[in-house]
């Protein structure tokens, strides 16, 4: 008897019930996400056709779209015009309107959340565009489709500072945590269909409260750890003969540390930020690189970042009264108990009134290489 029962069992459970061949999927590569005139979700795909078309070779793509009252009803309105079946395991990036994020983000996050097909590693961006225009931008000649590029971008753009990118697992895990409110990147389109990730849109809860221009997302970076790789130019007056000289420098290695000082009304904080600076250029009659020169270029640079980190929190502290910087978290990681008895019931009100310090230290280095105009020379 158990061995007929056990051949019954195995031959009931064998292989994958709901097992697709490739050839039978459409390959979701980037997913736009928009809301219409009625205020209804506009989802906008772009599919990679696992299916030679006739003669063609290479990759083609197909963009889709479905309108629903739901973002589920409008994926069942997809599914329904594309004969192959709709596999999301493959998305690289998700596109949010700035409309729609204004009108509807939390019922978009709850749908990214709890569905299984879209992994929390694909990355999310918002856009003042419409999605689907950028989804519909053509193949460029490297052969890449739309979302294909962005994950290009992504990996270059933390390097100069002007935008980080944000996976769907960290915008939930800040909307989720306390102390710190999500961030997300910009999408924009330029020229004649060229993209760029420019700015950051800042949020307070599920409500976008401000965007940061590229030097305040270069603060962002600074506070917050990002290995940046930014080129910073300075102008000095060079010791003892007064001349003027321009300087430019590749600044790396960026660290910086958030110390919470509590035992009075309002806690104080205290941001120290150092890193590298490599010279790659020098314009100017002076001679030698001596020590002084590289001390007064350190001063110009030190005054510089400064002026990045000023400048976001002043966005954060006074216009967008959003801490996406993250100082409530530090102030919990750091005084826990002060944190939940005091101060995180009534944080929103205080963390525009924080006195927030900021010292910079910058290391000047010459680079060994001839940085010196070969005119000069």
């Amino acid at each position: 008897m158990r061995v007929v029962v056990g051949t019954v069992l195995l031959s009931v459970c064998a292989g994958c019930w709901d097992y697709v061949e490739f050839e039978g999927m459409a390959l979701v590569r980037a997913i736009g996400i928009d809301i219409d005139d009625k205020g209804k979700f506009l989802l906008t795909y772009e599919i990679i056709r696992t299916r030679k078309q006739g003669k063609e070779s290479g990759k083609s793509k197909e963009v889709v779209q479905g309108i629903g009252k739901t973002v589920p009803e409008a994926f069942d309105n997809v599914q329904a015009i594309v004969p192959e079946e709709l596999f999301l395991g493959y998305v690289t990036t998700i596109i949010i309107s700035e409309g729609a994020a204004k009108q509807q983000l939390k019922k978009i996050m709850d749908y990214l959340f709890f569905t299984p097909n879209i992994r929390e590693s694909v990355f999310l961006v918002l856009t003042k565009e419409k999605p689907e225009s950028i989804l519909r931008m053509p193949v460029g000649k490297s052969g890449l489709l739309v979302g294909e590029s962005l994950v290009d971008f992504f990996k270059v753009t933390t390097h100069v500072g002007i935008s980080y990118p944000v996976r769907v697992r960290d915008f939930n895990k800040w909307l989720m945590i306390e102390g710190i409110e999500p961030i997300a990147p910009l999408l924009q389109m330029y020229g004649e269909g060229q993209i760029k990730l420019s700015d950051m849109a800042v949020f307070n809860g599920y409500k976008q409260v401000g965007v940061l221009d590229a030097n305040e997302s270069k603060g962002l970076g600074r506070i917050t750890n990002k290995k940046m790789q930014e080129m910073m130019a300075v102008s000095i007056t060079v010791p003892d003969t007064a001349d003027s000289a321009f300087a430019v420098f590749s600044l790396q290695d960026n660290r910086s540390k958030i110390k919470i000082k509590t035992g009075r009304a309002i806690p104080e904080v205290f941001i120290s930020t150092k890193a590298t600076a490599t010279m790659t250029q020098l314009d100017g009659n002076i001679g030698a690189i001596t020590p002084e020169i590289l001390r007064a270029c350190e001063k110009e640079l030190e005054g510089k970042v400064a002026d990045e980190l000023e400048a976001v929190i002043t966005k954060a502290q006074k216009e967008t009264k959003s801490d996406f910087l993250g100082i409530g978290l530090k102030f919990y990681q750091q005084h826990r108990r002060e944190w939940k008895v005091k101060y995180k019931s009534e944080w929103d009100e205080v963390f525009p009134e924080v006195a927030i310090h900021v010292n910079v230290n910058i290391k000047a280095i010459h680079s060994g290489t001839k940085i010196i105009p070969l005119k000069e020379q």
